[in-house]
């Protein structure tokens, strides 16, 4: 609801971590402005909602003077689970005056209120966070940060609670410097203090701070010291990577093996991150090492997991829950590293993985590699950097369907930084910014995808889109627009994930896209009008919901059906209001 113009008025609403633990009480801030000249009364009612049951309502009078400002936090829960995805719904009520207008109110006669402003925000509650991990990334700790906490606000308003500290180090082979200052070899200058403030930012917010650290690269004087420590290529040369670093043997047997380890070690003792981002470059693949002189062939697919065990088995008694983050690049090899004690899959998406549905593809055979661990996806988004015809606004539209393709499929993105930052390439610090118009339109896909994640993350979701729809498969069926199963250009693609307790399906609207491409910019879609479902059913549904990011503030909204009866049995059948841009029919089962 738009507020009024003037008047008070929710300017904003958030939780104050970005992920809570089952039994922690929640704190929400609700942000109120007023614009008038008058000092305004009114009544701030928060609806906490867990799908379309209300769980809880706080409620507070409020009072902010002519043109001030306020902030109102309400405690809520706290809520002992597993795993639960909540909206918050604020509405300011503000009081109106009877007959004898605004003297009446002064004195104290109410006679009516009336809603003046609505607001949304959501929060997840958790046993573990592995079951909805988040990724963001800083990459600024220059001595001008010192006492910012703008960067960890941000990030913390989209739910953020993984957090990379990228580049934070003093060499790749040398990570934790003892000066107050140092110049990395990139030649920007970090300060020691600034990293240990975000740090601790970070844990206040409720994140975990994870340290950058690359497994096998090391800077030339330090490779020149140790040649017997580095791979070579079949030609008898160092691996070289973009002229700085060397890359090194990672076998167990190899002194580097425990060296990085041991500066991993360093990275959680000396400044206390909670974990390792273990960054690899997709290449080499394999590489000759001259161990004592003799040549040997090196597979490094083979050699990850083993690393990733010394990893944690160092590390997991310096502190409680210890994170661990691999780098498969280019999807590669989630085969060899996906049942080893990494928390989660994490790819980072290059060609030819160019299109949606390949997006598809690594969320689901990483799942089932994984035995269902959370899918992070670092799919950078170029056309923020390199804007085309469709100028920003394609841009924005490309990471709206982006993130609708990747949150439909149960994995998250690593793409958003400090103060609005966002990935387009593999180096961080060269990172774009978002215009500031388009920031809240990205809290409200963040937002949604954290209201909806135990849904989105529910236990046994199968993806049933190219087996239950379409040719001679009826079990759901579209009617009144063009669909596709995988994701065609100039079709609303069709997500279909189902388990024995509910059905929900992802209506993304590539209709008016002309290609399916997920790393360019995209036109403005024409909305989706006439869609018809039909779902075949045992029972009649104990609900049908409907929600989307882009409307009513991602409030779910029910939905009427009909149930016929067909010589297959029983069938739902669903009529849809107009599709913006991505939304999500949910059906309960009895």
């Amino acid at each position: 609801m738009e507020a009024k113009e003037n008047g008070i008025a929710i300017t904003d609403i958030y939780p104050l971590k970005a992920q809570y633990r089952s039994g922690e009480t929640v704190t929400l801030a609700v942000e109120l402005a007023n614009r008038s000249g008058a000092a305004a009364k009114g009544s701030l009612r928060c609806e906490i909602r867990e799908l379309d049951d209300v769980v809880q309502v706080a409620e507070r009078q409020v009072d902010v003077s002519a043109n001030g400002t306020a902030t109102i936090q309400f405690d809520v829960g706290p809520f002992v689970t597993d795993f639960a995805g909540y909206g918050a719904d604020a509405e300011l009520m503000e009081a109106a005056a009877g007959p004898a207008g605004a003297d009446a109110v002064q004195a104290g006669e109410i006679y009516a209120s009336q809603s003046v402003s609505r607001m949304s925000t959501a929060f997840d509650v958790v046993s573990d966070w592995r079951r909805a991990a988040r990724y963001g990334f800083l990459s600024d700790f220059g001595p001008e940060e010192a006492g910012d906490d703008g960067d960890i606000r941000w990030l913390s308003k989209l739910h953020v609670n993984l957090v990379q500290f990228y580049d934070w180090m003093y060499r790749h082979d040398d990570l934790v410097s003892g000066e107050a200052a140092y110049t990395d070899l990139m030649g920007r200058v970090v300060s020691r203090r600034v990293v240990e403030e975000k740090i601790t930012l970070c844990h206040e917010h409720g994140m975990k701070a994870i340290a950058y650290g690359a497994v096998y690269a090391a800077s030339k004087p330090f490779a020149e010291r140790h040649p017997d420590w580095r791979l070579y290529t079949g030609a008898g040369e160092p691996f070289d990577f973009i002229g700085i670093f060397n890359i090194m043997n990672i076998a167990r047997d190899c002194p580097w093996h425990g060296h990085i380890v041991g500066e991993y070690r360093k990275a959680v003792e000396a400044l206390d991150f909670d974990g390792i981002h273990m960054d690899t470059y997709g290449f080499p693949k394999t590489g000759w090492s001259r161990l004592d002189g003799r040549p040997r062939l090196e597979r490094l697919a083979e050699q990850f997991p083993a690393l990733i065990e010394s990893t944690r088995e160092v590390l997991a008694p310096l502190k409680d829950d210890i994170c661990l983050i691999f780098n498969n690049v280019g999807n590669w090899p989630v085969d060899t590293v996906a049942s080893a004690s990494q928390d989660a899959i994490y790819v980072e998406v290059w060609k030819p993985y160019e299109r949606y549905h390949h997006l598809r593809d690594i969320i689901a055979w990483a799942k089932h590699l994984s035995g269902g661990k959370n899918i992070i996806l670092a799919a950078y988004l170029k056309p923020f950097r390199e804007v085309g015809p469709l100028g920003e606004d394609g841009a924005e539209l490309g990471f709206r369907l982006l993130n609708a393709v990747v949150t439909a499929h149960g994995a998250s993105h690593l793409l958003h930084g400090e103060n609005g930052g966002v990935l387009t390439q593999g180096y961080y610090v060269d990172h774009s910014k978002l215009r500031g118009g388009f920031l809240r339109t990205v809290r409200e896909y963040a937002d949604f995808g954290v209201r909806y994640s135990h849904l989105l993350n529910a236990p046994g979701l199968r993806d049933v889109s190219m087996t239950h729809a379409d040719g001679d498969n009826l079990e759901y069926a579209f009617e009144g627009f063009h669909y596709s199963t995988y994701g065609e250009a100039g079709k609303t693609w069709t997500i279909i994930r189902e388990n024995e307790q509910l059905k929900q399906i992802h209506f993304v609207n590539l209709a008016s896209a002309t290609d399916d491409l997920w790393n360019e910019a995209k036109e403005q879609p024409t909305p989706v009008a006439g869609r018809i479902v039909r779902i075949e059913v045992a029972d009649a549904p104990a609900s049908v919901l409907l929600a989307s990011p882009d409307s009513n503030g991602g409030r779910p909204v029910a939905i009427d059906y009909r149930l016929e009866k067909t010589d297959r049995g029983n069938v739902a059948v669903i009529a849809l209001p107009p599709l913006q841009l991505w939304d999500m029919l949910v059906i309960r089962n009895l």
